[in-house]
């Protein structure tokens, strides 16, 4: 299936929730239908092989997809961030008992949703979610925030640790008796990620939901996915604001007497003005394709069985450095984008029910996770040092490095 024949088949849904974007993000009203438009129409089995039901979407279709979806609604492809990496996790081996059955899960519409960071105050790398064994299953209990997507979500992985202190990844029903979902984001961009604080109290985990115990200690195969998702949905915040913008303009019949045109759209300085909005866009669109390759390069290496722990671990550290590459003028240019998106239009397009703030708000916010001038950093310590990102592990991504408590 081509790219076109990909879009087609979501491009209906797609203007339904970009048509009442806008009201939704003003009544911090969640897109629950909207949703589950897309999970029956496969949002989520986009990777998944044709013959188990999915799309067998590439991961640069996977990315052009988001890209569209975040141009009508940027919270959605954020949501869907740690569902597509527990997919990819379970595509390593796609016929083994372990993945089988949770694949047929996403064919048929179900979401994974995230419990991986840990709460406030806690000490940089450390995990106080337990998993304990209870009969023939476990218990499982804890506290999680910054659940992104959870409140859409039918299954949560969670980063635990067992009763000896080693990782594992439980996954659990939301509607599972002792989990609660607090829905406590109240930021000012991505305000309908469905971000929960995530509760885990005492909850009955099953044999089959245990999940498989990760290598112990930090790893890299993997990394670059869920930054390459935020890069996809800024592309695509940049995407949707030049396209609501064009639609004003095409439009508008009110000028300036400054103005060079009798109609908006025949003036000078608003078509180079609209038309360097079009030219970030397309250049941040363009860098998302070539992230989507170059994630499917290492993919193809860490899921090769003749590679070796070393061959997929440089191979994942050259992935990361291009993703940073990318984050770091991904970033800036949508930021800059959005920022000047009202410079043409006059203060009829500060109405609030228009909503275009939210374009530089939700980028605001989405070029606000795992900040991109420590990319930077990273970047020139590589070209002066040859030093390689750090290797993530659950817990080990942000906290207190003291246990101090701060917020």
């Amino acid at each position: 299936m081509n790219d076109e024949q990909l879009l087609d088949r979501f491009r209906p849904i797609f203007d339904r929730v970009a048509a009442a974007a806008a009201r939704r993000d003003r009544d911090r009203e969640l897109p629950l239908a909207e949703m589950a438009e897309l999970r029956t129409a496969g949002i989520g089995a986009l990777r998944v092989p044709v013959e188990l039901g999915g799309a067998g979407a590439s991961l640069p279709q996977l990315l052009t997809v988001l890209r569209e979806l975040a141009a009508a609604d940027s919270n959605l492809p954020q949501a869907l961030r740690q569902h597509y990496f527990q997919v990819e996790l379970l595509l390593l081996d796609p016929t083994s008992a372990h993945s089988a059955p949770w694949l047929e899960k996403v064919a048929a519409g179900d979401l994974f949703g995230s419990g991986t960071t840990e709460p406030r105050g806690s000490k940089l790398g450390e995990v106080g979610t337990v998993l304990r064994r209870d009969g023939d299953g476990f218990r499982l209990s804890g506290r999680k925030i910054y659940g992104t997507g959870n409140a859409y979500a039918q299954w949560l992985p969670v980063g635990a640790v067992d009763e000896d202190g080693n990782p594992v990844f439980p996954v659990v029903p939301v509607d599972r008796e002792g989990v609660t979902l607090l829905e406590d984001w109240f930021g000012f961009g991505q305000r309908l990620t469905a971000t929960c604080t995530t509760v885990f109290e005492d909850v009955r985990v099953e044999a089959s939901e245990a999940g498989q115990v990760p290598p112990g200690g930090p790893t890299r195969p993997g990394a670059g996915l869920h930054q390459a998702i935020l890069l996809a949905t800024l592309a695509g915040v940049a995407l949707g604001a030049v396209r609501e913008v064009t639609r004003i303009l095409a439009n508008k019949t009110r000028v300036y007497f400054t103005g060079t045109g009798q109609l908006p759209r025949h003036d000078a300085v608003v078509q180079e003005q609209l038309g360097r909005l079009q030219a970030k866009a397309d250049a941040v669109g363009w860098a998302v394709d070539a992230v989507g390759r170059e994630l499917e390069s290492a993919w193809a290496v860490w899921s090769a069985p003749t590679a070796t722990p070393e061959e997929i671990d440089a191979r994942f550290a050259t992935t990361e450095l291009v993703v940073s590459s990318a984050q770091v003028t991904v970033s800036e240019q949508v930021l800059d984008t959005t920022a000047h998106l009202l410079d043409v239009l006059g203060a009829s397009s500060l109405d609030s029910d228009l909503g275009l703030d939210r374009y530089w708000r939700n980028a605001r916010a989405l070029a606000s996770h795992n900040p991109y001038p420590f990319k930077a950093r990273q970047l020139g310590d590589h070209l002066l040092n040859g030093a390689l990102p750090p290797a993530f592990a659950v817990g080990q991504d942000v906290g207190d490095k003291l246990g101090d408590r701060k917020p």
